[in-house]
């Protein structure tokens, strides 16, 4: 069985309010995520109105079921 928890490490040491459902002894596998300072955002509102399909995607989907 798999359990997963969100965690912040700080100073070497897992802090999570959720640590005491975790036992004291196990093999675990960790995932690093970016830290908070590294998150970056994305402005798309340059892209508004750019991308936009201009065929027809009914016709698009049955061509591509006919070639199966």
């Amino acid at each position: 069985m798999y359990q997963a928890i969100e965690a912040d490490i700080e100073n070497g040491r897992v802090r999570s309010p959720e640590l005491q459902k975790l036992p004291a002894v196990a093999h675990v596998m960790i995932t690093w995520l970016r830290s908070p300072a590294e998150k970056k955002t994305y402005d798309f509102s340059g892209l508004a109105g750019r991308l936009k399909w201009r065929g027809d995607a009914v016709k698009e989907q049955r061509e591509l079921r006919d070639e199966w």
